[in-house]
């Protein structure tokens, strides 16, 4: 009865769960990266450039008031990219670059011309690889089986305790 008590009672700890506390495979955490991206900076302007899906997204500001440049002509160039951005918004300039979305160092030249400030600028855009989706099987928290069994011996041990309970009244009854 002791024996089968402890069975019982180390077999409903791994069905107990509480904070702090795992009982199966951990979930991966969802991929929290930044689009990949640079800033630079020399004394007259500062930019920060975003890969956002196949287009370079170009933040041209002034280093001064870091107040947006607007009117700018910026060319970019570098392995399987040359060309001039266009102006989205304030300071904000587009540029296709469809060759950057692959995993790679890649090395960029900026030429940025905005009235009287002409710079030439040096960065390297750093691209990560696209972690591959988990499948529906390795995102299922907890397996079924082991809620299953778990539960199966539980039943099976209750129905134990009580049959062992009714034939130990059953003799003390025929001892009377």
């Amino acid at each position: 009865m002791a024996a089968i008590l402890l069975a019982l009672f180390f077999l409903s700890a791994l069905v107990i769960a509480h904070e702090g506390h795992d009982h199966g495979a951990t979930a991966k955490p969802a991929d929290a990266r930044l689009a990949p991206r640079f800033e630079v900076r020399s004394e007259d302007v500062e930019i920060v450039v975003v890969l956002a899906d196949k287009d370079l997204l170009i933040y041209v500001d002034r280093a001064s008031d870091n107040g947006p440049i607007q009117g700018a002509q910026i060319e970019v160039e570098g392995p399987g990219i040359k060309g001039l951005a266009t102006a989205m918004a304030d300071g904000v300039y587009q540029l296709p670059a469809a060759a950057l979305a692959q995993a790679g160092k890649h090395p960029l030249t900026l030429t940025i011309q905005a009235g009287e400030i002409v710079d030439l600028l040096a960065a390297t855009l750093e691209v990560g690889e696209v972690p591959v989706a988990a499948s529906a099987e390795e995102t299922t928290e907890r397996p079924w089986w082991l809620f299953a069994g778990a539960s199966l011996v539980l039943v099976s041990g209750g129905l134990v305790a009580s049959r062992l309970r009714r034939q130990a009244t059953e003799r003390a009854i025929h001892h009377v």
